[in-house]
C-alpha cells in the first residue's frame, strides 16, 4: 500500500535552509575546536623548552642515625636569559640539594631566595658561556577575567611535561580559610603531584600566573605573575620579599545610605593597632576607606591588593571619610615584625586577628617520597 507524499515547495526550501544552517553550524563548531586544538598545541611547543622539572633532596640525620631522605619533585620555568627560575617555596623548603632536569641534563640549581607567604622561590642555574636560557614572555595578570582561558604546563609525577587547559573560575583573596596576601587566580586546571610551580599561560602564550596551591574542589590556585614579578624582584634586590606593615584591621559592611543594595559595600577601619605605621599616621576606628592613592576601595581585598605592591619606606596616601568629611592621611609603610606571620596579625587584614591559617594544600605540586 502506498501513501501519498506531498511536500510543498516552500516547505522543501525551509528544510533545505535548515539543513544548510545545521551543516554550517557543525562545520563552524568543528573549525573552532580544530583552531583551539592547534593553538594549544602551538603554545605548548613554543613554551615547553622554558619549563623545567625541579628536584629537591633533604637528608635527615639524628645523631649517628641517618634517616631516609626526603625527595620532592616540582615544576619551574625560566623568566630570563640568565638562568633564573620561578617555582614554589614549599618545593625547596629546607633542602640540602636542588637541581633541574633540562634538555636531558641534570643541572645544579642554587636557591636564591624563598617567600613562604606567597609560596614563591627563585632558583638560578649557570647557563653555558654564551648560551642564554630560553624564557617565557610575561603577560598582564590584571587583564584576566572570569572565563578567560588559561593553559598550565607542568610535569605530572615522573612523566614528561604536558599542557592542562582550563578557564579562570574566580579571582580570590582567600581559599580554604587561608587569606592570601593578594588576590589569586582560581582556574579549572586540575593538577597532579609534581605540577606545582608550573606556569599558567594566556591565549597569547604569556605567563599570567604560577600554580602554588589547590582549591578545596581541586581547582588550581595561582599567584598572578604581576605579584610574582614584584616578589622575585624583591628577592633579587634585597635578598627577601618586602611585605608591607600597616597596622589596620579592616572589615566590610553595607553602606548606611542603601543597606539593601548588597552589591555596594563600605570598607571601614575596625581596629588600629598600637605602635604601628597606621597609628603613627593618625587612623581612627570607624574611618571609611575611600581610596589608596588613585585606587578606589570597594572591598577589603582592594586594601590588600593596593598595599601588596608597596615596599618598606614608601609613602602611601589614603583618602578616608571621618564623620562625613573626607580626609587625607599619609602613611609610611613599615617593616613587618619578625614574629608576625601573614594570617595572624598581618596588616591590612580582612578579619580580626587570630591564629595563622594553614596554606590550602600548599603546592599541588610537590611530590614527596
Amino acid at each position: 500500500m502506498k501513501f501519498p507524499v506531498s511536500i510543498s515547495k516552500p516547505r522543501v526550501g525551509w528544510c533545505a535552509a535548515f539543513l544548510v544552517a545545521v551543516t554550517a553550524s557543525t562545520v563552524l563548531g568543528e573549525s573552532l575546536l580544530e583552531t583551539m586544538d592547534q593553538e594549544v598545541a602551538s603554545i605548548y611547543e613554543k613554551s615547553r623548552d622554558a619549563v623545567v622539572k625541579v628536584h629537591a633532596l633533604r637528608q635527615l640525620q639524628i645523631g649517628n642515625l641517618v634517616l631516609l631522605p626526603t625527595y620532592r619533585i616540582a615544576t619551574g620555568f625560566f623568566v630570563d636569559k640568565d638562568g633564573h627560575i620561578l617555582t614554589t617555596a614549599t618545593a625547596v623548603d629546607d633542602v640540602d640539594t636542588c637541581w633541574i632536569d633540562w634538555r636531558g641534563r641534570r643541572i645544579t640549581a642554587r636557591i636564591v631566595g624563598r617567600d613562604p607567604q606567597t609560596n614563591l622561590a627563585v632558583l638560578k642555574i649557570n647557563p653555558e658561556s654564551g648560551t642564554p636560557t630560553p624564557f617565557l614572555p610575561q603577560g598582564d595578570s590584571d587583564a584576566l577575567r572570569v572565563g578567560s582561558m588559561v593553559i598550565a604546563i607542568a610535569f605530572p609525577y615522573d612523566l614528561p611535561s604536558a599542557p592542562v587547559v582550563g578557564f579562570v573560575s574566580g579571582l580570590d583573596i582567600q581559599s580554604n580559610g587561608h587569606v592570601f596576601p593578594t588576590t589569586h587566580i582560581r582556574a579549572g586546571c586540575r593538577l597532579s603531584p609534581g605540577q606545582g610551580g608550573g606556569p599558567l599561560l594566556n591565549v597569547h602564550g604569556e605567563v599570567v600566573g604560577i600554580a602554588v596551591a589547590v582549591h578545596a574542589d581541586g581547582q588550581c590556585c595561582a599567584l598572578p605573575i604581576n605579584a610574582a614579578r614584584k616578589i622575585s624582584k624583591d628577592i633579587l634586590e634585597f635578598g627577601q620579599a618586602q611585605h608591607p606593615w600597616v597596622g589596620l584591621g579592616v572589615s566590610e559592611r553595607p553602606p548606611a545610605v542603601d543597606p539593601i543594595e548588597s552589591s555596594l559595600r563600605q570598607v571601614f577601619v575596625q581596629q588600629v593597632y598600637s605602635n604601628t605605621p597606621a597609628a603613627d599616621a593618625g587612623f581612627c576606628n570607624g574611618d571609611i576607606l575611600v581610596c589608596i592613592t588613585s585606587n578606589e576601595v570597594r572591598r577589603s581585598a582592594d586594601v590588600l591588593n593596593a598595599m601588596f605592591y608597596h615596599r618598606i619606606g614608601d609613602q602611601v596616601e589614603f583618602t578616608v571619610l571621618r564623620h562625613g568629611l573626607e580626609q587625607r592621611i599619609v602613611l609610611v609603610v613599615g617593616s613587618r615584625p619578625a614574629q608576625e606571620a601573614f594570617g595572624s596579625v598581618s596588616i591590612p587584614q580582612l578579619v580580626p586577628p587570630g591564629p595563622s591559617a594553614p596554606w590550602p594544600v600548599a603546592v599541588p605540586a610537590s611530590q614527596e617520597r
